[in-house]
């Protein structure tokens, strides 16, 4: 298996960190793996694959089942103290799942972290269909209505910055993957408070999202619903469920407000 990519890096690095991190992803894409086969994936050798993951077995960071190494447990933990230090997850939790409840759809909540979306909260409502995206997942922010809605309110330096670290893949032939066309479309999203996703990411469906900001108007994430194509591209639906995601947003900017 050839070499994959290292990620794009500011400054110096540590390659001996980098190698460690490799190698954690490589484990998660893996599924679980022993030492010649992370070895392959990452492209160095078998001895030194071994110091790494023997450290971060001492660190507690992977198990060892007979030879299979995995993630540990203690991931949850770390995410766990993450989502503590976010002052407004347990509101955003809350009014994500009103929203799925109200919607019948799937409501997410997103922020921008690395230049990339990660879905901090996701809910699913009676007539939800099944998607991809999950609580830490992270998605190119040009394609989904939530990024969309997050770079509509970032500085424009900022969206230049992330477009020329992560690029405008095209997902699907709906994806925009010009810069030009880009911010025209975030230019509309600030006219209309709303940003829309219509099979930009996964053919068929479509999604609606609303920005949340805090009191100085910088964003802070973004709300959303999602749902097939078949139900939200009627006029009256799509409007109905634009007004709950920015009722949502409101709600969410005002505990917000509280907690800083």
């Amino acid at each position: 298996m050839s070499k994959p990519p290292r990620r794009s890096c500011d400054g110096r690095t540590v390659k001996a960190v980098q190698l460690s991190c490799d190698i954690l992803d490589a484990l998660r894409a893996l599924d679980g793996a022993g030492v010649t086969e992370v070895a392959n994936h990452v492209g160095v050798s078998k001895g030194a694959v071994h110091t790494h993951l023997a450290t971060l077995k001492a660190n507690e960071l992977v198990v060892n089942h007979d030879g299979e190494y995995q993630l540990s447990l203690r991931f949850i933990d770390l995410g766990e103290y993450i989502r503590d230090q976010i002052g407004i997850s347990n509101i955003v939790e809350e009014e994500i799942k009103k929203l799925a409840e109200n919607s019948g759809e799937i409501a997410q909540f997103m922020v921008e972290e690395h230049g990339r979306g990660v879905y901090l909260a996701k809910a699913e409502g009676e007539n939800a269909v099944q998607t991809l995206s999950y609580v830490g997942n992270r998605n190119p922010l040009h394609c989904t209505a939530l990024g969309k809605a997050i770079l509509a309110y970032t500085p424009e330096e900022r969206v230049n910055e992330i477009v020329d670290r992560h690029g405008l893949p095209a997902k699907t032939s709906n994806t925009i993957t010009e810069r030009d066309k880009l911010f025209d479309e975030l230019e509309r999203v600030r006219e209309r408070a709303l940003a829309f996703d219509r099979g930009e990411i996964f053919k068929g469906l479509q999604c609606v999202a609303a920005p949340v900001l805090d009191h100085d108007g910088e964003v802070i994430g973004a709300v959303s619903v999602t749902g097939p194509r078949s139900r939200m591209q009627d006029d009256h639906h799509e409007q109905e469920i634009a007004e709950m995601v920015r009722h949502t947003s409101n709600v969410i900017e005002v505990n917000a407000a509280q907690v800083q």
